[in-house]
């Protein structure tokens, strides 16, 4: 029995000393020092960050309709599997069936 008690006492040391490690990479990682200098002096928070990052994060001005899928307002005549919503760019379809017939936005409208 003084085995099993051995073995269970080295892989508790062993867990420990790989929470240790990886303390210790943490700490290591070049530019983690001066990272929370920076935050702690411009008042900076996880948000600030993520938003530097990856451009990601609304600050007020930004749609609330952003991302969300909306009834499509007008319709290709000549094919009525081809919709537009009314945001974002006027697709080419539209452009080239308002040139060519003279029509207005209204006239394809759903």
């Amino acid at each position: 029995m003084p085995r099993v008690a051995s073995l269970k006492v080295i892989e508790r040391k062993i867990r420990e000393l790989q929470a240790k490690a990886e303390s210790l990479k943490q700490r290591q990682k070049p530019g983690i020092k001066q990272l929370k200098t920076v935050l702690t002096k411009y008042g900076l928070t996880r948000a600030d960050v993520d938003l530097a990052l990856n451009g990601h994060g609304r600050r007020g001005g930004g749609s609330k309709l952003a991302g969300r899928k909306l009834k499509p307002k007008y319709r290709n005549p000549a094919d009525k599997s081809e919709t537009w919503s009314g945001r974002g760019l006027r697709p080419k379809w539209l452009i080239a069936a308002m040139k060519e017939t003279g029509r207005k936005l209204d006239d394809f409208a759903i």
